[in-house]
């Protein structure tokens, strides 16, 4: 019995660790917002017509990770459409984006990696 019990809770933790490593590294979008900026911004995270609407504060980051392997017309799109209305589409190939908008809810600059270890990084 206490050995079936232990190949039972081992295998159970092996299931657990697999799905923990293939969720953290699924290929990921990060929103940065300007610690400098006086007022949250509102954003839509389009990712293949799955909306998400939100807001980020001054100073606040978020990340979204997204499909593994995604059919040939997959998209995301980010836009700031009641701030600045600007927006960026976004397209495989793809391991980790960053958007970065300025104080004045304008998108600065998009920084995007294709290595594999770029999505695992941290921020």
């Amino acid at each position: 019995m206490p050995k079936t019990l232990l190949a039972v809770a081992g295998t159970i933790a092996a299931l657990w660790l697999a799905l923990a490593v293939y969720s953290f590294t699924l290929p990921v979008v990060f929103l940065h917002y300007s610690a400098t900026a006086t007022a949250p911004v509102t954003y839509f995270f389009n990712e293949d017509n799955d909306i998400v609407k939100d807001h980020l504060a001054p100073g606040a980051s978020i990340e979204f990770r997204t499909a593994r392997r995604p059919h040939a017309d997959y998209f995301i799109d980010v836009s700031l459409p009641l701030a600045s209305r600007d927006g960026v589409e976004i397209r495989q190939p793809f391991s980790r984006v960053d958007v970065y908008i300025g104080p004045d809810t304008k998108i600065e600059r998009t920084v995007v990696k294709t290595d594999f270890l770029a999505r695992i990084a941290s921020e």
